[in-house]
């Protein structure tokens, strides 16, 4: 199969440019592709290859890649992104999209299908589902872990950086595991050289920061509930598969579920052409 080109797109949405990847034409399915905590759009490089009937719009999200840090009154509140992917979505003209997610971007793309399910033609989930949850009895002791950091945390500075390319690539695989050539795919669009010659991250530290509010189990639920495109969620052995069985709720009348051996990151890895033949068949359900 040849190469699929992507171009570079650009997009502002609340005063914040959000840089995408577009791979495909109008003739595609419409397909919004959203990545995971720290990582970029780059992380759907090798999928996107292997879906050529659909047009996939990957987005770097606000604070990631290539993408505008928020100023710094500004939070990364999980719900706010839906703000952003609604917007980029308008300014492409797409009233109705597939939304394809990975790790955090699934969690995202489960909430967004079910505040907007008119507007979501298929839901895919690529290891990752909602966020943890948090009982309600705990939203004081979250919003102080909040204050807490935004607080003791600069907006700018602290990083040490990494004295080459490979280094980096190092550190992000000891991170999350996965292997050096899926990770060097993120780390080449989410890393800057300086004039000191040392390679510093592009996503905004303030990610790593506590959130002022988690969503509760019947929150999520009713998200999950209130989907009505078809869904399905594909699950690493490795990875969320180890979490899922923990969760109390209420997926099997929502979710077709693929199970697969392999890490977190396995849509960028071997089992890729597994994983996008598993979305090819499903994104040509009507």
């Amino acid at each position: 199969m040849s190469r699929r080109a992507a171009t570079e797109k650009t997009f502002v949405v609340d005063d914040l440019r959000l840089a995408a990847k577009l791979w495909g034409d109008d003739s595609g399915l419409p397909v919004i592709a959203l990545h995971g905590w720290l990582d970029n759009a780059a992380s759907f490089d090798r999928i996107a290859e292997l879906l050529p009937n659909a047009q996939i719009l990957a987005i770097d999200l606000p604070g990631h890649g290539l993408s505008d840090h928020k100023p710094a009154s500004g939070n990364y509140a999980i719900w706010d992104d839906l703000r952003s992917i609604v917007g980029v979505a308008d300014q492409m003209g797409w009233q109705k999209f597939a939304l394809l997610g990975h790790s955090r971007g699934a969690n995202i793309a489960t909430l967004l299908s079910g505040a907007l399910p008119q507007r979501v033609s298929h839901l895919v989930c690529l290891d990752g589902l909602i966020p943890q949850p948090e009982i309600s009895e705990n939203f004081p002791v979250q919003m102080g872990k909040y204050l807490k950091d935004f607080t003791n945390t600069p907006v700018i500075g602290g990083d040490k950086g990494h004295a080459t390319f490979d280094t980096a690539v190092a550190a992000r695989c000891k991170a999350t595991p996965m292997l050096a050539d899926a990770a060097a795919l993120i780390v080449a669009r989410g890393i800057t050289q300086a004039e000191d010659g040392r390679f510093y991250w592009r996503s905004d530290k303030r990610l790593k920061l506590a959130s002022p509010v988690k969503l509760s189990l019947q929150q999520l639920q009713a998200s999950i509930d209130a989907i009505i495109a078809p869904a399905m969620l594909v699950s690493a052995k490795q990875g969320l598969g180890q979490w899922l069985p923990t969760l109390d709720i209420n997926i099997d009348n929502r979710f077709e579920i693929r199970e697969i051996e392999g890490q977190h990151h396995c849509h960028m890895e071997a089992q890729a052409t597994q994983i996008a033949e598993w979305v090819r068949e499903f994104l040509s359900r009507a």
